[in-house]
């Protein structure tokens, strides 16, 4: 007998909003660690998930998504890694030092998204944002050379966001065709990366470049262990950060006097976008701790998935190999025993955590809207750079009202996305 309770659950939802009513009244119901379906288990506290978040690469791993990249570049990758030893190094380049190297860059285009709202009407807001984070992926993984690599990925991100939920898991056409658009984009990296190493241009102050010094002096020669990982960091540089712009969009609008507190803090930073600097972004406390409030209240990644590559114990509770553990950050995130009146948003809680919190939320894994451990979102210090500027440049220049209660129609596919979410904005006084 196992020691945990199993519980057969009934047939996942067919209505998108009800898969997060259904976790979280299942979790109320049967506890921290119950049983969704044949092998197929929650782990819905923050303990829990810290340790499958810890051990992947050891006990669990991350089951293959939707890309599914060349066996060379499979082969390659360490347990529970995001790139082969040849270019792991180049993670660094997400780190916090590095993304402030391009906090210019990335304002410049934030300031420009701003000015081009159409004003006084509703108008869609997630394209707008796609474009945006589009052209801020292309920057930061190809520096000078961004302008033919902009918004390459596209089209692929449409055919993506169109495939139906079993694409992710079974080899049917629709995936084969993505798998091959994935294989284009690649090639076009490719493409570039070849040119520069034909021009002796190998030192660039961008991801591709960092790549291509890190293979070099790894002693491999550049190729699809560089394009193809650099292919889905390009398409991930625009999908989530469009959904998680969404919803600090809505935010402003729906939080008037708290878009207000942050136009009166952005109004202190230089007026060309370009000169704007780290230390400038450090400033922009209320900002961040919006940024940090909307990442709790709605984490774009939701529901994420580990696999036991052995039989192991998760806590208390035993699993055998090939068993799935769903965690789910929107569970934890809204859990009061991590987070204060958890259902109410106040970015306040972020500016003294341990009053407003009830402790260090990051610390007793309370907050993992990036997810944790081995698998940690690289990204992450980039995103939150470049929600930090969406919102605080759009707040000083633009008011957000809402066209009705609910402009938007919430979809939980993949992503916590609020999707055909349109707004209203006019120019500040």
């Amino acid at each position: 007998m196992r020691p945990h309770r199993r519980v057969s659950a009934p047939e996942s939802p067919s209505r998108q909003a009800d898969r997060i009513a259904f976790l979280t009244e299942g979790t109320a119901r049967h506890g921290d660690f119950w049983r969704f379906a044949s092998h197929v288990y929650v782990a819905a506290s923050a303990e829990l998930a810290k340790e499958a978040y810890r051990r992947t690469g050891k006990d669990f791993k991350v089951p293959d998504g939707m890309f599914r990249l060349p066996d060379q570049v499979r082969r390659a990758l360490p347990a529970g890694a995001f790139l082969p030893n040849s270019i792991a190094p180049a993670r660094s380049h997400f780190g916090h030092s590095a993304v402030s190297r391009s906090v210019g860059v990335l304002a410049t285009e934030a300031a420009r998204t701003a000015d081009l709202w159409p004003t006084d009407q509703a108008v869609p807001v997630l394209p707008a944002l796609r474009r945006m984070f589009s052209r801020m992926g292309a920057h930061y993984c190809f520096g000078v050379d961004a302008a033919p690599l902009m918004h390459v990925e596209a089209a692929l991100a449409r055919a993506r966001e169109s495939a139906p939920p079993r694409t992710l898991y079974l080899p049917t056409p629709t995936r084969r065709r993505l798998q091959r658009r994935l294989g284009a984009l690649a090639g076009r990296i490719g493409a570039l990366m070849e040119e520069r190493l034909r021009q002796g241009r190998t030192a660039e102050p961008d991801l591709l470049g960092v790549m291509i010094e890190s293979s070099l002096r790894h002693g491999t020669p550049p190729g699809v262990n560089i394009t193809f990982p650099l292919a889905v960091i390009l398409l991930a540089s625009q999908e989530q950060p469009t959904r998680a712009g969404g919803w600090h969009l809505l935010g402003l609008a729906r939080h008037p006097d708290l878009a207000d507190r942050i136009a009166d803090e952005a109004a202190l930073l230089p007026d060309d976008p370009r000169k704007i600097t780290a230390a400038d972004l450090a400033r922009l406390t209320h900002a961040d701790a919006f940024v940090r409030e909307t990442l709790r209240h709605y984490p774009p990644i939701w529901l994420s998935t580990r696999l036991a590559t052995t039989s192991t114990r998760v806590g208390e509770h035993r699993l055998d190999s090939g068993d799935r553990l769903m965690l789910s950050p929107y569970l934890i995130h809204h859990d009061e025993r991590y987070h204060a009146d958890p259902e109410r948003f106040d970015p306040d809680r972020w500016l003294c955590p341990d009053a407003a919190s009830g402790g260090d939320a990051a610390a007793t894994g309370g907050y993992v809207p990036f997810g944790a451990g081995p698998r940690l979102c690289p990204g992450a210090a980039l995103a939150g750079v470049e929600l930090t500027l969406l919102v605080a440049l759009t707040a000083r220049a633009l008011r957000l009202s809402c066209p009705s209660p609910e402009p938007f129609r919430l979809t939980t596919a993949g992503a916590l996305t609020p999707s055909d979410l349109r707004l209203v904005f006019s120019h500040r006084a």
